[in-house]
């Protein structure tokens, strides 16, 4: 183990500057640490010594272990540094603050001279002995003088050093040295047999010990830990991610909904006034180690249900998470409602869109939350004379415009069938009764709950599962397996991953079944200790039986619709709820809606990490946002972040992805990455060398990354993150710089994995001429006034003091401005400097702004005055604002952009020698006048250019294509004329793809109804990039707008996805997968489902169709030459009978189109195969043909096909017949074939046979 005081060494500047020949004591009076005032007051029996007080310490003071200032202990140091002979403190002033050594065990000399400014050849130790009284200076980062004191008024009040007061006092009255440190805890865990030491000593010296903490780590096992764990958010915890209204819904989900949330006199009779189901909530604890409880709301807090609102918010909610409508359970008791004023709400105020239907919750209600007969509340009778009452107040609700049907018919929910006396007969009255007194006929299903489950025993029409009844019946208990805190515990624990297993094995029923999912179950509230609990859920497993039962439903449905629910929207004392909580917060809501569309079910492996250190609103952490935020927006990449902790951005990180927050060090953390793996994460983008401390991880999971460095040495020295950036230097796939020159100073420039790529500018920065003069009245400067500005968090890095400087040596001649936070430690350094220039009234700071840009444009030049700054992106928002700049050379790598800048263009910068102020000024001086000299236009000029060449869009695709290599550039684009009507599912099917495109582009051919309207919101609606272009005048042809596409796009491969069709979310990805590693592949197509007009299907497959021509050749999944594709499936007829099934390199369908592009202008019909016939008649291509039909083709009754002349067609067809046998040589058996065909359809068409002395399309 190292010892505990340990450090790197101190730069060698911090040596204090002492002639060889100079003596013991001059050098100890000349160095700023030896006290002699504090030695006297310290010792009193010396305060005769006067003058010799030196001396004495030197020969005799430190040897009786007296102290020459309240931070130096002789016998301490001598006790660690046993190498050491003689005065200690002569030691320490030559050696060993250079070598890192401390003077005493609370001052860390290297992390004090690598934090705060400590002048060049002076001691860490002087420094902090002049300026600890007049700045909050922290001696270690373990003792926080400034929280101390606000914690601890009376010890401000009193005027007392902070760390002096804790030392003597504080520790023994248990005060915290530090945010974070529980001295209480501390002295139990570790102190209890020494209660006088003191804790932080005790820490400091212990701390690299595993089993050492300042505070109780989330990882110890105690009820008060556990509930402190659950009642904030987790690392799975996710904000809500609506889903569009557009989103190809896979079945129809349903939930049941609780309305126990308002008082009603019953309830305050029985329970106690005020009582709701919010009564019970606070009951649950966690009864062993893991259990989740309590449970918080979140979003919707402890509502009551008794106006419109919050009935509007559930709906809006759940809809957005793909939940169709509410099960509310109804309350009937012979004549008498309870609990019905949310369903009352929801009849009189029709503007709510809630879908609903009902759940008769016909059981007795007793004081055991169970239905039991045991103690009684209320009870079930059913009374045969209140048959017309009961069936008249389910009329009511059922005629509700709202109500859910299946074919037709309502449906009507029925809890436990089984209690209800003669219940076949009972239910044919109550069919009698809705008939004749109502006139419907509703659905009656049954739960399948308290081991009733076949509904053909009661007369019903089906059932629908209400788990955990059922479903735990054949799962183990495993109660020998938890860690219990009650002793007393008597529950039922399941585990939940088991259920899930068995539940998705049930075998199919024989009659009508809904199947349910739920996201948890854990009645502790209820039944505290006694209860059930399905443990160990999470928003993937719950997902994962969702998702399952979803599949089942699409082949099982119920009564024409794949139909499933969810137990429940709002059972929080059952542990059973979808509405968003304090430790997961909206995770189930979007894992309802990723099952509910089949986003999350193929576990593509496109998926991204994005990890970085913290969310801390800084360069680096902003840039893998945006990152992550581009990467979805204009690619739809899967992307999750990672961080190593939260920050004032974690929200925001949070709305663009799911953001977890793990440690670099912990041993489940390569457990987590090998999970997110399996999810499909198959690659990373590591931002920094900050997170460097996952590298080691992400290679044990087998995930590949990038490493983005944003350090330069200096910074990887103070933070000890040079050899961990090493490290994953030689794990990466590809190291990230943003300019040679950074790679360059760290020393990769021969590194084989090195790849140049500079960052691009998320923010935009038009110049508006508009907000310059805004900024400028507000400041009180005219036009002529000249600005320099400089940003950024202002330390030292920054220099801030050498814009200071800058400042001074321009005074008078120009107004300089700094935006941004500055560092507290440095502005305690240069408080008399700074108050200085900001009285002068020519030094401004407004901190940090919102309006950065208008700021910028209000500026003349741009001082860049950094020490140290790889590529910050505040100097790329100045270029895109059209600002000249200056900045020092060999700090990065803005140099050498700036030097390519003024190669390229006539734009003007400046390079100028490292701290040369006086070069800078210069430089400035000139440049401001150059800018201020050009017009408004020539800057926007300049402006739009920077602004281009900075494109974050460009950056962060050509990230993707290096976290993805095997993912091509793929365009996707849409022709549409008129097909508004089937626009919004187009895009959806194409947004919902599991890979990421490259761009969707929609070629509209001057459509008159409102398509690009609907592309456009639908597109808005997904948060998803598109463009939108727009033919004024109709082109007359398919394949003409076929070869614009082809020409527009930008990409390798095009995708021409016609507007009406739809596909699956894995098409692409499926595609992808069948031509990896085959270069010569030209098209890759896959089988089709047809459907009609208005989706019904058609046809499951065109496989038949296939088969009539190509035999077998098309039964299974084949990889063709394109000679073979055409002799054996194009030589007869076209079998590629959708383009929207296909994928093309569009190299070659360029040139095929091209090749024909006059018979194209003719062509009506066979447009399509002759330009099949172009492409797969090039050298050495090949086709992939999938046999899944993962493409949905729309055929209309009024198709361009069906309403041309018949003749033509057949025309086309012979034409396409002797092009084939010419170009492919074909023999007298194919031609025999394509003969047969032609026979075929002029009998389909009803023609008589074809004259062969007419004039027939001549070949090309």
């Amino acid at each position: 183990m190292p010892h505990p005081f340990s450090h790197s060494s101190v730069e060698d500047s911090r040596i204090s500057p002492f002639p060889a020949d100079a003596s013991p004591l001059q050098i100890l009076g000349h160095s700023g640490i030896f006290d002699a005032f504090y030695y006297l007051k310290s010792n009193p029996d010396l305060h005769t010594l006067g003058t010799a007080v030196l001396r004495h310490y030197h020969q005799h003071g430190w040897r009786e272990g007296r102290k020459p200032n309240p931070f130096f202990d002789p016998h301490w140091y001598l006790s660690q540094n046993r190498d050491v002979i003689g005065d200690p403190l002569l030691h320490y002033i030559l050696h060993g603050e250079r070598e890192g050594r401390r003077p005493i065990a609370w001052f860390d000399p290297v992390w004090y001279a690598r934090t705060y400014h400590v002048p060049e050849r002076m001691l860490a130790l002087a420094h902090y002995l002049k300026n600890r009284h007049n700045t909050p200076l922290r001696p270690i980062p373990e003792f926080d003088p400034d929280f101390y004191l606000r914690a601890y008024p009376d010890v401000a009040k009193a005027g007392l050093d902070a760390l002096e007061h804790y030392m003597v006092q504080g520790f023994r009255e248990a005060r915290k040295p530090f945010d974070g440190f529980d001295p209480l805890y501390y002295r139990r865990k570790y102190l209890r047999h020494s209660p006088d030491s003191n804790p932080l000593l005790h820490y400091l010296e212990n701390r690299n010990r595993p089993d050492i903490h300042p505070c109780s780590p989330e990882t110890e096992i105690s009820v008060f830990g556990e509930i402190k764990r659950r009642s904030k958010p987790g690392p799975l915890f996710e904000k809500a991610r609506p889903l569009p209204r557009s989103a190809i819904r896979r079945a129809r989900i349903l939930a049941y909904y609780l309305p126990q949330f308002h008082t009603i006199p019953e309830n305050d009779a029985w329970w106690g006034e005020g009582f709701t189901e919010w009564t019970n909530l606070p009951r649950g604890i966690p009864r062993f180690s893991d259990h989740y409880q309590p449970r918080i709301p979140r979003d919707l807090g402890h509502y009551t249900l008794n106006t419109p609102e919050i009935l509007e918010r559930q709906a809006t909610m759940a809809q957005a998470a793909g939940i169709e409508g509410f099960i509310f359970y109804f309350y009937w008791f012979n004549r008498k409602r309870l609990l019905d004023q949310p369903l009352e709400i929801l009849l009189s105020n029709p503007q709510i869109d809630l879908p609903f239907c009902l759940m008769w919750a016909n059981e007795n209600w007793s004081r055991r939350w169970d239905g039991s007969d045991d103690d009684l509340l209320i009870a079930q009778d059913y009374r045969s004379e209140d048959d017309e009452a009961l069936v008249d107040c389910f009329a009511r609700y059922l005629r509700d415009p709202r109500y859910i049907h299946f074919d037709g018919r309502p449906v009507l929910m029925v809890y436990r069938p089984g209690t209800i006396p003669d219940a076949p007969a009972a239910f044919v009255r109550w069919r009698t009764l809705f008939r004749t007194r109502h006139g419907l006929d509703p659905l009656f299903v049954m739960g399948q709950a308290f081991g009733d489950e076949n509904p053909d025993l009661f007369g019903l029409d089906g059932a629908i599962e209400f788990p955990p009844h059922k479903v735990v019946s054949n799962c183990n208990l495993i109660n020998d397996e938890i860690t219990l805190f009650d002793n007393d515990f008597s529950g039922q624990v399941y585990d939940y991953g088991e259920v899930v297993d068995k539940a998705l094995a049930q075998p199919r029923t024989p009659f009508p079944l809904i199947r349910t999912a739920a996201p948890s179950w854990d009645n502790d509230a209820r039944r505290q200790g006694k209860g059930l609990v399905l443990h160990g859920s999470t928003p993937e497993l719950y997902e994962r039986w969702l998702s399952g039962l979803i599949e089942q439903a699409q082949s099982r449905t119920f009564f024409g619709d794949p139909v499933v629910c969810i137990n429940a929207w709002n059972e929080w004392a059952e542990g059973a709820y979808l509405e968003p909580d304090q430790h997961f917060g909206s995770a189930y809501l979007n894992a309802t809606a990723r099952a509910c569309t089949g986003a999350g079910k193929n576990h593509s492996r496109s998926g991204i990490l994005l990890i970085g250190h913290d969310a801390f609103p800084a360069g680096a952490q902003r840039l893998l946002l945006e990152t992550g935020r581009t990467l979805k927006h204009c690619f739809g990449a899967e992307v999750q972040f990672l961080l190593l902790d939260g920050g004032a951005l974690l929200d925001e990180y949070r709305n663009v992805a799911p953001t977890e927050i793990v440690t670099g060090d912990s041993k489940t953390t390569t457990a987590r990455l090998e999970y997110l793996r399996r999810q499909g994460f198959e690659s990373a983008i590591l931002n920094s060398a900050a997170s460097s401390a996952l590298a080691h991880h992400l290679a044990e999971a087998d995930i590949g990354f990038l490493f983005l460095i944003h350090e330069l040495p200096a910074l990887l020295r103070s933070r000890n993150l040079h050899a961990p950036m090493e490290k994953a230097c030689t794990l990466a796939r590809h190291v990230i710089a943003p300019a040679q020159s950074v790679a360059k100073r760290l020393g990769l420039e021969t590194l084989n994995s090195l790849k140049i790529l500079p960052q691009g500018l998320y923010t935009e920065a038009p110049f508006s001429l508009q907000a310059r003069l805004t900024i400028r009245r507000g400041m009180g400067l005219g036009t002529a006034d000249r600005i320099i500005i400089g940003a950024g968090y202002a330390d030292l890095r920054k220099g801030l003091d050498l814009f200071l400087q800058l400042w001074r040596k321009m005074q008078g001649a120009v107004h300089c401005v700094w935006l941004g936070d500055i560092d507290p430690s440095l502005k305690n350094n240069l408080h008399v400097e700074l108050n200085s220039a900001l009285s002068s009234g020519t030094f401004h700071m407004p901190g940090r702004v919102d309006n950065v840009p208008a700021w910028l444009a209000a500026a003349d030049v741009f001082a860049l005055t950094s020490r140290e700054d790889p590529y910050p992106s505040v100097v790329l928002e100045a270029l895109a604002a059209g600002l000249p700049c200056v900045a020092f050379e060999e700090t990065g790598g803005i140099p050498e952009l700036l030097q390519q800048i003024d190669s390229e263009t006539d734009h003007r910068n400046s390079i100028v020698p490292f701290a040369d102020i006086p070069a800078m000024a210069n430089a400035a001086h000139k440049l401001a006048a150059w800018s201020a000299d050009r017009s408004s236009r020539e800057r926007q000029k300049t402006a739009r250019a920077a602004a281009q060449r900075f494109s974050f869009r460009h950056y962060a695709q050509k990230l993707l294509s290096l976290a993805l290599p095997a993912i091509p550039k793929i365009s996707v684009v849409i022709p549409s004329h008129n097909y508004a009507h089937y626009m919004s599912r187009r895009l959806s099917s194409i947004f919902a793809q599991t890979v990421p495109v490259f761009e969707i582009i929609v070629l509209d051919d001057a459509s008159d109804d409102n398509s690009l309207e609907i592309a456009r919101q639908t597109a808005k609606d997904w948060d998803r990039e598109i463009t939108c272009i727009e033919n004024t005048v109709p082109s007359g042809s398919v394949f003409k707008q076929w070869h614009r596409a082809v020409r527009i796009a930008r990409g390798d491969w095009i995708w021409i996805a016609e507007a009406d069709d739809f596909c699956e979310p894995e098409f692409l990805e499926r595609i992808l997968d069948g031509i990896k590693n085959k270069p010569a592949v030209v098209m890759a197509f896959t089988d089709s489902r047809a459907v009609d007009e208005d989706g019904a299907p058609i046809f499951p497959s065109y496989r038949a169709y296939y088969s009539e021509s190509a035999g077998l050749l098309m039964e299974n999944d084949s990889h063709f030459t394109g000679e073979s594709f055409l002799r054996g499936c194009l030589s007869e007829r076209n079998l590629v009978l959708n383009v929207s099934s296909a994928l093309f390199r569009k190299k070659h369908l360029l040139t095929a189109i091209k090749g024909c592009q006059t018979e194209l202008k003719t062509l009506r019909v066979a447009g399509d195969w002759r330009i099949y016939l172009e492409l797969l008649t090039q050298k050495n291509v090949e086709v992939i043909y999938l046999a899944q039909p993962l493409n949905v083709h729309r055929r209309h009754g009024d198709s361009v096909t069906h309403t041309l002349s018949r003749r033509n067609h057949i025309d086309e067809v012979a034409y396409m017949h002797r092009l084939l046998a010419s170009r492919l040589a074909l023999p007298e058996t194919h031609i025999s074939r394509q003969k047969h065909y032609c026979a075929m359809l002029e009998q389909q068409f009803g023609l008589v046979p074809h004259n062969a002395s007419e004039k027939a399309l001549p070949l090309s």
